[in-house]
């Protein structure tokens, strides 16, 4: 049975927790009936199995003024019902138990309150560990099915920035073929079938939750030759790669594109000289590293909070959270600096 098949029992199956506990008692109680067996009456046993009848209704009784009382928070009434329910059970165990052996010599020496002290903590122990595994069970199903529906929503909080990303980058395209369109430029055709290139990778990588980490500098590749068609001799660009072309590692789709546009962005208002952008990416075991400088105009304003940069640092804390990723973004003098790195995994 694997792993998932196991907790998927546990979660929904409510007679795998009552089997796993009988099945505990059971061999809890296995030494005591084999003393019985081996130097006891028969007597005894019978006495011995009669009584485990009323001890499973008094364990059932427990669960249901658990469910009652102490899942709305009435500690203080649950455990004196409850502690007191079994104090009653021993009493009325002890009456049956001085009836049923009351012709056995070995056990005509015994007196009621030796036998109902001797018992009385047991049972109270008993009780709170019925409480405790029922505590843990509800525990365990509750913070499971907790950590389930964060999970369903981070993955829906995720496809919904993914589908807007696409949108974002068609619409930052567009405008740049309508620029292209309105001076009838010989470059439109070239840029429509990169741009047709790259909204098929969006349609249908964009499903996946992680793809190739290859795949993504291809598509990285693919809009800057759209870009480099567009500008020509106004691009001054730097692109160098050290990732290998046969790597095993995974990352998100569409994670990495946004920041080269906003490098595009940025760039092309510089007032006069031409538009300057290196780019290099790197991957040192598991961890990915994507560097981007490029100038900008230093007299205008530019906002690093445009909704394609605030949706990307969105998935990346959803997708990697906590330290598997680190982005650093600076404004020098002369450039804007982007330095990301990711915590990446395998197949």
């Amino acid at each position: 049975m694997t792993k998932w098949k196991f907790e998927n029992i546990l979660l929904h199956s409510r007679w795998a927790w009552h089997l796993f506990f009988w099945m505990g008692y059971a061999l809890f109680r296995l030494w005591v009936y084999y003393i019985t067996v081996t130097y006891y009456n028969t007597v005894y046993l019978e006495y011995m199995l009669l009584s485990e009848i009323i001890f499973v209704g008094f364990t059932y009784l427990s669960l249901w003024l658990y469910n009652h009382l102490f899942s709305i928070k009435k500690y203080l009434i649950y455990f004196l019902i409850g502690s007191s329910s079994w104090v009653l059970y021993l009493s009325g165990k002890t009456v049956f138990q001085f009836y049923y052996l009351q012709d056995e010599p070995s056990f005509q020496h015994n007196r009621f309150c030796d036998v109902f002290l001797n018992n009385v903590t047991f049972v109270v122990a008993y009780f709170l560990f019925i409480t405790f595994c029922k505590y843990f069970k509800d525990g365990y199903i509750k913070q499971h099915f907790e950590v389930e529906k964060k999970q369903q929503q981070l993955i829906a909080e995720v496809n919904n920035l993914k589908s807007q990303i696409a949108p974002h980058f068609l619409f930052n395209t567009l405008n740049n073929l309508y620029g292209l369109s309105v001076e009838k430029s010989d470059k439109l055709p070239d840029l429509m079938l990169r741009l047709s290139d790259l909204l098929r990778h969006s349609l249908y990588e964009t499903q996946k939750p992680l793809v190739p980490v290859n795949n993504e500098i291809d598509i990285l590749k693919s809009y800057i030759k759209l870009e480099s068609i567009r500008l020509e001799d106004d691009l001054k660009l730097d692109f160098n790669s050290t990732v290998p072309e046969k790597s095993e590692y995974l990352i998100a789709p569409l994670i990495l594109i946004v920041f080269i546009e906003n490098a595009f962005k940025h760039a092309r208002f510089v007032d006069s000289g031409p538009v300057i952008i290196w780019i290099n990416t790197t991957l040192d075991d598991n961890l990915f590293t994507l560097m981007i400088e490029n100038n900008y105009n230093t007299q205008r304003k530019d906002s690093i909070n445009g909704i394609g940069l605030i949706n990307v640092m969105r998935r990346l804390e959803v997708i990697y959270p906590n330290q598997q990723h680190q982005l650093t973004i600076s404004r020098g003098e002369v450039f804007y600096t982007i330095i990301l790195q990711l915590q990446l995994s395998k197949h």
